[in-house]
């Protein structure tokens, strides 16, 4: 088959119909067209001739071989580009048979190795030390300038890992994970000086950002990007995770602005005349618990803030029956504002007095959203004693506050997460409690509620006492479970309901049966004590704790969920493995035995994330049955 090359105008060229490449023509036809432009036609293409010229007729080729480079060519002569007869250089065919034509096609297409990612990279990293800025490098490619800047990126990384990826020794994501940082020691350090480790890429970049805030951080959304950003702060973004909020660089100072922002919000709350003013960094339910409240007063509105806040009103209910039935964005928005003004104006109806503000405080905190939650007329506790003394002794009361609100020990488990564990249950058992009140008179309601809201020590009609304990005093991380979230809240609605002390047992008369049933569920609530002590005999006051449970229904799936901080952390290392067996699978878990303590418990709760598995203290009886207890298998 006699062959020869020439150049021929691109108007004389035509695809050939036995062309093999028939699926996806057209793919990164634009990248490919840049390229063509920038850098030329570095591979000729293949043609035969179909038609023989005359002076009625100038030659005609098919592209038997580069089908792809000849549309390319085609775009850019659409697109003005190039001439109409641009000479495209070819590799002219002669006369043979169509299954040698369909061959050649065929060859081009699968005789032929991909460029290796790593020497993209590689090739990337050279043109920009050369000079080409991201943007110019994907305008010479085709290619979006954000894939240039990842590739770059992950031509940065260290050179032993590059040599480590060409070798097959670590994965695509790992190596985008390692990019999170340009501290080739750092990188190495983790993949060759750890070599047993986790090397998750999730596991990568917690340990590279160790150092560093993540901008979901409460502290991070508190102060927000642009106003750390203008404080001289870096925010590092991870390229390859779009829907990351990046990575706060500096910590301390971050902390200061969070800081000095809390302070002016303090300040401004000083002002209205509290006695004491605290700034608590998160918050904790808990620890609210622990403080009293004082009753904010009702003030009437005026003729035309009562005319807004109906017409406020009726415009909530139409925008909310409008976005059932479809979204939109304009709609959302004026809800929002429909929503913060009737609650300014709520604010206005509800106002403690002067001599309320001297008697009480206020605490800042910040939610896990990182908005600023303010809670006022809360009362010290060692403020509401010292006003019981001053009342024991006959002084004139100040106003009147309100106070917030298994089986033995299985074998392996620490005291210490037995204890937090257990607190953790008990706080549940109130809550579902708290929900299924059973039976009520009015006169034990109020020996029962009596020392739990007002905290009054004179000697009872009616000899009952309740216990309150503190689950707070047992666990550190019982304060922000979801079961003392949605008890406080139950304690701030009570709080708001209930008149002052002096009118409780009229009150109490004149309540509805039902009113009596759910307060004195409450109350009994919280006397409930199934918390695990070390050395103690918990005998039957942990067989009616599981009683209750059975009755209650409780599922702990809903109210606790294992973590690395607050449950792996505290157990051996063939607890752990056992955790996880259970929870996902043996051969799962069995991955697990070379890592590290820190890196097992971390993957842990990647692993059980979800799986809706509870330790042997917080599963119910018909749970208990179904797997043996936990063993200590391995040691730390």
């Amino acid at each position: 088959m006699s062959e020869n090359l020439m150049t021929i105008p691109l108007c004389q060229l035509k695809r050939a119909a036995l062309n093999v490449r028939k699926t996806g023509r057209k793919v990164d036809i634009e990248q490919l067209a840049a390229s063509i432009e920038a850098h030329g036609l570095l591979e000729n293409l293949v043609v035969r001739l179909v038609r023989v010229g005359s002076a009625e007729a100038e030659p005609l080729y098919e592209v038997v071989a580069g089908g792809r480079r000849y549309d390319a060519l085609k775009l850019l002569a659409k697109r003005h580009k190039i001439a109409m007869d641009y000479p495209v250089p070819c590799r002219v065919l002669g006369e043979t048979a169509v299954a040698n034509y369909v061959e050649i096609s065929l060859a081009e297409n699968i005789v032929r190795a991909p460029l290796h990612p790593a020497d993209q990279f590689d090739a990337f990293a050279k043109l920009q030390k050369e000079g080409l800025a991201a943007e110019e490098i994907a305008a010479r490619f085709g290619l979006p300038t954000k894939v240039v800047i990842q590739r770059l990126k992950l031509g940065a990384v260290s050179p032993r890992l590059m040599a480590a990826y060409r070798a097959e020794e670590l994965t695509l994501d790992q190596l985008m994970a390692f990019a999170i940082t340009d501290d080739h020691a750092a990188q190495e350090a983790f993949w060759f000086d750890t070599p047993h480790g986790h090397r998750s890429p999730q596991a990568i970049r917690r340990h590279l950002t160790s150092a560093l805030v993540e901008g979901g951080d409460r502290r991070a959304l508190f102060i927000g990007v642009e106003a750390y950003e203008a404080a001289g702060g870096t925010v590092i973004r991870d390229l390859f995770q779009p829907e990351s909020e990046g990575y706060f660089a500096d910590s301390q100072l971050l902390g200061r602005l969070v800081a000095e922002k809390l302070d002016i919000e303090a300040a401004k709350v000083r002002a209205e005349g509290w006695s004491w003013v605290e700034v608590m960094p998160e918050t904790d339910y808990g620890a609210l618990a622990k403080f009293g409240r004082v009753k904010a007063g009702e003030i009437a509105l005026s003729e035309e803030d009562e005319t807004r806040l109906l017409a406020l009103s009726e415009r909530y209910d139409e925008l909310v029956a409008a976005l059932e039935d479809q979204e939109d964005e304009a709609m959302s928005a004026e809800l929002d504002r429909v929503v913060e003004e009737m609650d300014a104006l709520e604010e206005r109806h509800l106002q403690w007095s002067d001599e309320d503000r001297k008697s009480a405080g206020v605490i800042l905190s910040l939610t896990p959203d990182g908005e600023l939650e303010v809670n006022p007329g809360l009362v010290r506790p060692e403020d509401r004693k010292r006003e019981e003394a001053d009342d024991e002794e006959g002084e004139p009361a100040r106003p009147a506050e309100r106070k917030e609100k298994g089986n033995g020990r299985p074998e392996g488990y620490s005291d210490t997460l037995l204890t937090d564990l257990s607190a953790h249950r008990t706080a549940a058992l109130r809550e579902m409690l708290a929900g299924s009140p059973k039976v009520a008179l009015a006169a034990l309601v109020y020996r029962l509620a009596k020392p739990l809201f007002f905290e009054r020590q004179a000697s009872p009609c009616l000899h009952l006492q309740p216990s309150f304990i503190d689950l707070g005093s047992f666990s550190k991380t019982v304060g922000e479970s979801p079961a003392a979230a949605a008890l406080l809240t139950r304690h701030t609605q009570w709080c708001e309901r209930l008149p002052e002390a002096d009118q409780f047992w009229p009150w109490l008369l004149e309540a509805e049966q039902d009113v009596l049933l759910d307060l004195l569920a409450y109350c009994v609530a919280l006397t409930l004590d199934a918390v695990h002590r070390k050395n103690e005999n918990p005998g039957r006051r942990m067989i009616e704790a599981k009683d209750l449970a059975t009755a209650l229904a409780l599922d702990m799936t809903e109210w606790w969920q294992p973590t690395r901080v607050h449950f792996f952390d505290h157990l051996t290392k063939g607890q752990i493995i056992e955790a996880v067996g259970e929870a996902t699978s043996a051969s799962t878990a069995k991955y697990l035995t070379e890592l590290k303590k820190a890196d097992m418990a971390a993957r842990a709760e990647e692993l059980v994330k979800d799986k809706r598995w509870l330790p042997v203290p917080l599963r119910s009886e018909v749970e208990e049955t179904k797997t043996e207890p936990v063993a200590d298998v391995a040691a730390e």
